[in-house]
């Protein structure tokens, strides 16, 4: 893995190296292995090195064809890049290394933008098509790997990281105020907003070419262009967790080509464990699995996982800490996070990702089963609203209003739910950190809110049973801005390739095509499971789904009350401007006297207020 950094002043302004240099060394803990730079005159590529192939000086970027002077930075793997060297060979292309950026270099030389179609893999990369004169710069299908990119007149920059980009000191610093409008609804920055105005994230699938006349961005592959095949109702159990299962077959053993040490984590959930028991029937050697677990045993799932590795023979490691040790990343985790983000289970992704480093360089995360297989519990909720959609709006608002006054989670989010118009309003709801807070009192009323984007998104996907729609609407968003962004910052924060074999997107693609019945029978995920029961007894599995779940609630009135309290202070508030300190201290009121848990936008609030330090000091 790996990060990378462009300029390039289309005016013929020449790069300054030093910048360029300062800009490439903010991503050291993406590529601590080596680094390279190159520049000619007005166009200058950097690179940061974590040495996964082909670990010789061959593999140093930028990487050069010698044939065109084009070059290549890249962020990433292209598992098939064997079968498509062999290819490139057959048709009298020579390489020097034995690298996947070398072939990516090949291929588009061969065959344009178009070699996007034959890669299989996670990806970020820029090639500077010298013949031409041109950026062509590409993110994979689903956005695993990031990109960030300033275009204005005169002059481009991209970077894999927000914090590489603001070391050049044209770089716009200015808060976007619709991506915080976005950020305090979700609590992360969808693409293509970046937190800093003018500054854009690729989004995924797809790609850039820069001349110096224009930038033009093209989409080469989307989740719209895919429908439910109705056909595959008539096609037996069996048949499709074959398919399935050959699928993720052929996904986990590519991704298990590394000239370096790999594993995987270990959860005990649904997702980790089936890559785990796919991993020890394909790859040949005793897999290396890493878990962590907590001295608070109501928090503590470290002994799901080792039953799971017991069961599977794998190599396994455990290392047990108290929740406590999770505070302790609280500004580590500003630092490397260089865009407000407010999924607290990133501390400890970030802690299994260090544990896992001491041993191995590489490993497979279980990544993508919920949102690709319907397998969240809110997929329940919008099923409840969907059989209640037969009811006249009147007759639902007070169903859920006393649903909504039922002390357990469920049924007050299905209470709050059924009383909003339709089925959009529901979900937007359900995934909103702000809630009913009044976020226009907190922020204000302008900019876009997640209903506004789940709308104009709803928009362009195929007819789909309600659940299907709301699953498809997370692949977009919070699979992508939320999750992925977590495993690769906190991955990446330890040095450590994180690879996610699940979003192979040939299986997105079989996911997309499934009807909702293969995915959901009394819960999710039902096909996932399906093909997990082949390898683990399904009592192993069987238990609610719990995450990485992080107790903030209990934080704020304890161990954090106190730093809560000095974070959002008044004055702190008003030296960051656009909030409202009224508002917030409502939230911390309604907290602490136990009316309300607001900790999720109380934390959204926190870290926004840690970054602002961070970009001042970046």
């Amino acid at each position: 893995m790996c990060g990378v950094v462009g300029v390039w002043h289309t005016n013929g302004e020449p790069v300054d190296e030093a910048v360029l240099a300062r800009m490439r060394d903010r991503l050291v803990t993406r590529g601590p292995d080596d680094a390279g730079i190159w520049t000619n005159q007005s166009i200058g590529l950097a690179h940061r090195r974590l040495s996964i192939l082909d670990l010789s000086d061959r593999g140093r970027q930028p990487m050069e064809d010698e044939e065109t002077g084009s070059l290549i930075v890249h962020n990433g793997e292209v598992y098939n890049y064997p079968e498509i060297r062999h290819e490139l060979e057959s048709k009298g292309v020579t390489f020097r290394s034995e690298t996947d950026t070398e072939v990516i270099l090949k291929s588009y030389r061969q065959w344009g933008p178009a070699c996007l179609d034959r890669f299989i893999g996670m990806f970020a990369f820029a090639i500077w098509d010298a013949p031409k004169r041109g950026l062509f710069i590409a993110r994979d299908r689903v956005g695993i790997k990031p990109l960030y990119f300033h275009a204005a007149d005169g002059f481009i920059l991209f970077a894999s990281r927000l914090k590489a980009l603001v070391a050049h000191p044209k770089c716009p610093r200015e808060i976007d105020s619709e991506a915080l409008a976005l950020y305090l609804d979700l609590g992360y920055v969808p693409a293509p907003w970046s937190i800093l105005k003018n500054v854009k994230k690729l989004q995924p699938g797809h790609f850039l070419w820069i001349d110096s006349q224009a930038v033009q961005d093209e989409c080469y592959w989307s989740i719209d262009d895919f429908q439910t095949d109705s056909s595959l109702e008539k096609a037996s159990d069996e048949e499709m967790t074959d398919r399935l299962e050959a699928l993720l077959k052929d996904s986990i053993e590519r991704r298990l080509i590394s000239d370096v040490p790999l594993g995987a984590f270990l959860s005990g959930g649904i997702d980790s464990s089936m890559v785990v028991a796919l991993m020890a029937q394909t790859g040949g050697q005793r897999p290396k699995s890493f878990t962590i677990g907590f001295e608070e045993e109501w928090y503590n799932e470290a002994g799901y996982a080792r039953k799971i590795a017991e069961h599977l023979g794998t190599e396994h490691y455990e290392e047990t800490m108290r929740s406590a040790d999770l505070l302790g990343l609280i500004d580590d985790l500003q630092e490397h996070y260089d865009e407000p983000f407010a999924d607290s289970s990133a501390l400890p992704t970030m802690m299994v990702s260090r544990f896992a480093r001491r041993h191995v360089t590489v490993c497979l995360s279980g990544d993508g089963g919920d949102e690709l297989f319907a397998g969240y519990p809110q997929y329940d909720i919008i099923d409840g609203i969907r059989k209640a959609s037969f009811f006249p709006h009147f007759a639902r608002k007070l169903i859920g209003g006393a649903l909504s006054r039922i002390q357990n989670h469920r049924f007050a989010m299905l209470g709050h739910c059924l009383m909003k118009p339709d089925l959009i309003s529901s979900f937007s709801y359900i995934k909103s950190i702000t809630k009913d807070y009044n976020r226009g009192g907190l922020f204000g009323n302008d900019g876009p809110s997640a209903e506004t984007l789940y709308r104009a998104r709803a928009e362009t996907l195929p007819q789909l049973d309600p659940v299907s729609q709301m699953a498809r609407l997370d692949v977009c968003y919070y699979m992508t801005d939320d999750i992925l962004q977590k495993v690769d910052v906190a991955s990446m924060s330890a040095s450590l390739e994180a690879r996610v074999p699940i979003l192979d997107h040939r299986i997105v693609e079989f996911s997309l095509s499934l009807p909702i019945s293969f995915k959901r029978r009394r819960s999710g995920k039902w096909i996932l499971k399906q093909v997990l029961n082949r390898y683990v007894p399904r009592e192993l599995v069987s238990r609610p789904k719990a995450g990485f779940n992080v107790p903030l609630n209990e934080w704020f009135r304890g161990e954090l009350r106190e730093r809560l309290q000095d974070e959002l202070s008044p004055q702190r508030i008003k030296d960051f401007g656009f909030l409202d300190s009224e508002a917030v201290r409502n939230l911390i009121d309604l907290h602490f006297s136990g009316r309300r848990n607001t900790h999720p936008i109380l934390w959204a609030l926190v870290c926004l207020l840690l970054w602002s330090d961070q970009l001042k000091r970046f």
